[in-house]
């Protein structure tokens, strides 16, 4: 059974987030609650998550933060360590289920009232999607859980391994398409666990990704994708890559 979290309302958590642009991290450091008059639940479907819980989550994510610079250093310049780490930390201890890590004022308790100071040392100056989740797959929180979930191995010994596959902007351009593919585990698995064979080198990773996601975007209009067993997706999606690799190729010799 999923664990049921506090809801921010949209217009609570707008107000909140523009009195929180106008502050430090130093000050948002004597901000963090675990209750707010504002938050609902759900009426039915879980547990209420325990105080005690979101105090536990909240001081892992802290501890994090701190051995990557929090709360000084303002914007730091890689994050992927960090994002990394938290994704997994939130799949691992918050105990939801997608239907409920879906419900976008969920992320906006988290990222207000439980982690304001960490939220906006992670992003200086964050545009409201980054905070209210508007946009979740660009939530400081949700997108994190998120790429977890869809990425996750859960009966290998390492079951977060592809989580090292593609930084932030590569998968963005993978859930961008989830209503057929970022949608789908079993194709972002095993689009993470073909793409370090893909010789992106020549061209740039990006490029390359963005043709392959086009040709598999057609071929979801024939062949349903999780109908296959995996290591027959994965050797589609091998085969749709180096499909991509040469029509590239052969386009930028045409036009030397």
């Amino acid at each position: 059974m999923s664990i049921l979290y506090p809801r921010l309302l949209d217009a609570a958590a707008l107000d909140i987030h523009k009195r929180y642009t106008r502050l430090t991290v130093e000050e948002l450091q004597e901000l963090p609650a675990f209750r707010h008059p504002s938050a609902v639940f759900a009426a039915t479907g879980g547990d209420r998550v325990p105080v005690e819980h979101l105090e536990d989550l909240r001081n892992r994510v802290v501890k994090i933060a701190e051995e990557s610079g929090f709360p000084g250093g303002g914007r730091r310049r890689d994050h992927t360590e960090f994002d990394r780490e938290i994704a997994r930390l939130l799949h691992e201890r918050m105990g939801l289920v997608a239907a409920e890590a879906a419900v976008r004022p969920i992320w906006a308790f988290l990222a207000l009232v439980v982690l304001p100071d960490v939220s906006y040392w992670r992003y200086w100056e964050p545009p409201v999607d980054r905070i209210l989740g508007t946009d979740i797959t660009r939530h400081v929180w949700g997108r994190l859980w998120w790429r977890a979930h869809l990425l996750a191995l859960p009966n290998e010994p390492d079951p977060y391994r592809l989580l090292d596959t593609f930084n932030e902007s590569d998968f963005d351009q993978i859930y961008a398409r989830r209503n057929l593919l970022g949608g789908s585990r079993s194709v972002v698995r095993a689009l993470a666990d073909v793409w370090p064979s893909v010789d992106t080198a020549e061209f740039g990773s990006r490029r390359i990704l963005r043709d392959v996601l086009k040709r598999l975007l057609r071929t979801a209009a024939i062949l349903e994708f999780d109908a296959l067993d995996y290591a027959h997706l994965c050797g589609e999606i091998r085969r749709e890559a180096a499909i991509a690799v040469a029509a590239i190729r052969e386009a930028d010799r045409r036009a030397q």
